[in-house]
């Protein structure tokens, strides 16, 4: 498995933004490395909840796969039928139905 990529530039945006507004911690104002560890956790966060929803995603579509499998869900096709309806109009001819 490769490793995750993270939007960096939003990682930076969140954490200038959370320095700007002068975000606190109980009654303490963090600083800018505090700010940015907190984007990285939430980005971090935000790559995990997306990851778990996309596993999620793939497990039922196999799921969904098998049991359409199971079940030889597929196209239907009337060929199997082809001599009985040539036979039933025969000569073009109306054979009351």
């Amino acid at each position: 498995m490769e490793a995750p990529k993270y939007n960096k530039a939003r990682i930076m945006k969140s954490a200038w933004s959370m320095f700007k507004d002068g975000k606190k911690y109980r009654n303490h104002i963090l600083t800018f490395g505090e700010c940015l560890k907190e984007a990285w956790k939430n980005e971090r966060s935000s790559y995990d909840k997306a990851m778990k929803m996309y596993q999620l995603f793939n497990l039922n579509k196999k799921e969904c796969e098998s049991r359409d499998a199971k079940r030889n869900v597929g196209t239907c096709s009337m060929a199997f039928m082809a001599n009985t309806l040539t036979n039933y109009y025969a000569n073009n001819r109306y054979n009351g139905d």
